[in-house]
């Protein structure tokens, strides 16, 4: 029974609730109900704003995670909304997932690297810091850094992941960067590619 069709339509509370929770959306319903009523207690009682963007993604990720953790309620796994999840490279390939932050309070960032093969299995994963910076800078040092590493090691076949879009798009696009702030990180990525 799908639940969107007639959301509204019951007039009584008790009987839409049983409804609800009884369509092939109940698992996005209870986790939208439990985030509004997150939303409502946050905004009274902390007085913390959350942004209804942030609510949204709050309810698809625990509805995934809901999805994922109880497969025995038959849920099928296709119906993730955000399909957060890590997927392995074909055979004969390395992942290497990336990630970079920074603290402002500390000026320091840090580049997270993790390698792994087409079986799941943890190749590698270590960590780098510096003092100064920002978070692109830690995004690129982390794609540097992660690249380095597989090379010296002689893996070839390698699939990098980031979660950086501008970091990602300085170095694969085709415009001339030697004017960027971090153009000499740039170049030197390009040029190991």
């Amino acid at each position: 029974m799908r639940c969107y069709n007639n959301f509204f339509s019951e007039f009584d509370v008790q009987v839409w609730l049983h409804e609800m929770t009884k369509c092939t959306s109940s698992i996005l319903f209870a986790t939208g109900v439990w985030y509004a009523w997150c939303w409502r207690n946050n905004t009274i009682f902390e007085d913390q704003h959350w942004r209804i963007q942030d609510v949204v993604r709050k309810i698809f990720l625990l509805h995934d995670e809901c999805i994922s953790y109880y497969p025995n309620l038959g849920l099928n796994p296709h119906l993730s909304r955000l399909l957060a999840h890590w997927s392995p490279p074909l055979e004969d390939t390395l992942k290497l997932n990336i990630d970079g932050s920074f603290l402002e309070d500390f000026g320091c960032l840090r580049a997270g690297v993790v390698v792994r093969n087409h079986d799941e299995d943890w190749i590698t994963g270590f960590s780098h810091y510096e003092v100064r910076g920002d978070v692109l800078l830690a995004e690129l040092r982390a794609i540097q850094i992660g690249h380095a590493f597989c090379s010296k090691k002689g893996y070839v076949n390698i699939i990098c992941e980031s979660d950086c879009l501008e970091a990602v798009d300085l170095i694969i696009a085709g415009r001339d960067h030697n004017l960027h702030t971090y153009a000499t990180d740039i170049l030197h990525i390009r040029d190991a590619l």
